[in-house]
């Protein structure tokens, strides 16, 4: 993750260094480049030719006509037979660029005049035999409908099932077809089992300690020195995890005695994440590997590329590594970290159930490189943080960012993590974040759609340390956790405070409201924020989080005044 602290030179240096230390097995090449004077794409050596790095994803030309766009996937990424019911969620959304063609009326009936086409009736059926699991009917122009279904009617198997909607118009005269994937797995007794939220992109999670219930997960912690730290002593191991951390993701390169910490993390609950950076390219290795760490009750998922939009490395190269751990393990979802703008999108991310962000704006001269000595623009220079500003919003921006090429590829919405900034140095990062800056930016994930942070890097600065561990106290467990992974982040624009980045969580009659003050100014008058769900009716419940003494007026949240990045949570129930 240290991501464009190298140069590209003395990272390829520094890789064939750390592989020459492994076992066979971990081994790897560095890699394949065009130019090794290059970053996403872009020349950043004095002297190199300007031109534009290419990659990028754009939003699609837009249809001269409206379009039905029909999804369907399941609930959960997995589900296993010891669970009886399964979820498909269907969407029906009116769209410019994807879909098939809609007309808003399909026949005449009567003296009633034109019928218009306003529900989607539809089936959910088996590919191989047509058998149907779902037989209803959704509202044209609807998301995030939910139908279950009887899992028993289906056998366990480590294949997928292949899945077919099959909609219409009530009269039958516009049809539309989805397809998608039901993995129906038989049930883990030892280890551990992690499954996908497609609805809101979090996590389930069962292992011993669970009881082998599954239970929501949102992971918060941080990348750790494997061999700078937890391999010194298993009371470094324990120390991280009595700060408050429940995740946490040991940096390779991992010598022999990995099985010594990963048996220590089994044994107190420590989730971590496997880290492959410098050995996803050779798939015999990842097999290798994943055959090694499967069955470790403290797994919950692997990481394979670390940047690999930034090294360039080959366009399939994270689908291929994906494909060989799937192929092992269903079990435990994938992911990997971009740390281009806009560089290949669709291509690195193919790879991967959860794409995580490491935008690291924190001290940087976002227009001009010291290192090398030229302008950073969006073909040219290395800044440290690939087309940032160097604020804390870069963190917000790049979310939006991947969300939004999501919607322009069409997909169904991967989950994002981030990967807020802990450090500094390395020849672009003059400074390290503050405790309020460390807030803001993992604050502003999570209104961004994040589900989850893992932070670069650990050991940090004994205040940057405490203060994460402050909020993952917070966010991992009750009550916010169930907010945070139980429903979507709906923005509220207040035009009075546009230094305001709010969003709120609502399930079922209760809501957590976040208050972010990206002013770096104090603000002594009132502030008032109106709050669309409210009602007179609405109380304050709680205030997990901050130091912002709030109230409730009729729909609109109050406060005497905002510290400088003050950041808060509030809920409220209806």
């Amino acid at each position: 993750m240290l991501g464009q602290a190298f140069t590209m030179k003395t990272a390829a240096f520094f890789l064939c260094s750390v592989l020459a230390a492994v076992p066979a097995a971990y081994a790897q090449s560095a890699g394949s480049h065009t130019d090794l004077n290059r970053w996403c794409g872009k020349p950043y050596e004095s002297g190199s030719p300007n031109y534009d790095p290419g990659g990028q994803t754009y939003p699609p030309s837009p249809s001269s006509s409206q379009l039905l766009y029909v999804q369907v996937v399941p609930r959960h990424s997995i589900y296993v037979d010891s669970e009886t019911t399964g979820t498909f969620i269907v969407d029906a959304t009116l769209s410019h660029t994807y879909g098939d063609a809609y007309y808003n009326s399909t026949y005449i009936t009567g003296s009633n005049g034109t019928n218009p086409f306003t529900s989607l009736y539809f089936s959910i059926a088996l590919e191989s035999n047509d058998k149907v699991l779902v037989q209803n009917n959704v509202l044209v122009n609807s998301t995030d409908n939910l139908f279950e279904f009887d899992l028993t009617q289906l056998e366990a198997s480590m294949d997928a099932y292949n899945i077919v909607l099959y909609g219409a118009s009530d009269d039958g005269n516009q049809t539309y077809t989805a397809t998608t994937q039901l993995f129906y797995l038989p049930d883990k007794t030892t280890g551990s089992v992690t499954k996908i939220d497609n609805l809101y992109g979090g996590m389930l999670f069962k292992n011993n300690a669970t009881n082998y219930e599954f239970q929501p997960l949102l992971a918060f912690g941080f990348y750790t020195s494997y061999g700078g730290y937890l391999e010194l002593s298993l009371d470094n191991v324990q120390a991280y995890a009595d700060m408050g951390f429940n995740t946490i993701h040991p940096i390779p390169t991992f010598s022999p005695n990995l099985s010594t910490i990963f048996d220590y993390a089994d044994q107190i609950n420590l989730l971590w994440q496997y880290d492959m950076r410098n050995t996803y390219q050779n798939l015999t290795s990842v097999a290798e590997q994943v055959s090694e760490v499967m069955d470790h009750s403290s797994l919950f998922a692997y990481y394979t590329a670390d940047e690999p939009d930034g090294w360039e490395y080959p366009l399939n190269s994270t689908l291929l590594a994906y494909e060989t751990i799937t192929s092992l393990d269903k079990y435990h979802p994938v992911g990997l970290v971009l740390n281009c703008q806009n560089f290949y999108y669709g291509e690195y991310s193919s790879g991967a159930d959860y794409v995580m962000e490491d935008a690291y704006p924190i001290g940087i001269n976002a227009t001009y490189s010291g290192p090398w000595g030229t302008p950073c623009n969006i073909t040219y220079g290395d800044c440290g943080c690939d087309n940032c500003e160097g604020s804390v919003l870069d963190v917000s921006s790049r979310l939006d960012d991947l969300s939004n090429y999501q919607s322009w590829l069409g997909q169904w919405p991967k989950p994002l993590w981030a990967v807020p900034q802990s450090f500094s140095g390395e020849g672009y990062w003059a400074r390290d974040p503050t405790v309020a800056e460390t807030y803001v930016m993992n604050q502003l994930a999570f209104n961004h759609k994040a589900k989850s942070i893992m932070i670069w890097d650990y050991p940090t600065a004994s205040e940057l340390a405490a203060a994460n561990a402050a909020q993952a106290k917070v966010v991992t467990v009750s009550p916010v956790l169930e907010f945070l992974v139980g429903a979507h982040p709906v923005p509220i624009v207040v035009d009075a405070y546009p230094l305001l980045d709010v969003a709120y969580w609502k399930v079922d009659t209760g809501v957590l409201v976040s208050v972010v003050n990206l002013d770096y100014v104090d603000t002594t008058a009132s502030i008032s924020i109106t709050l669309p769900f409210a009602g007179n009716g609405s109380t304050i419940v709680g205030q997990p989080w901050g130091d912002v003494q709030w109230s409730l007026t009729g729909t609109s949240l109050e406060a005497s005044g905002l510290a400088a990045l003050a950041t808060s949570f509030v809920i409220l129930e209806l």
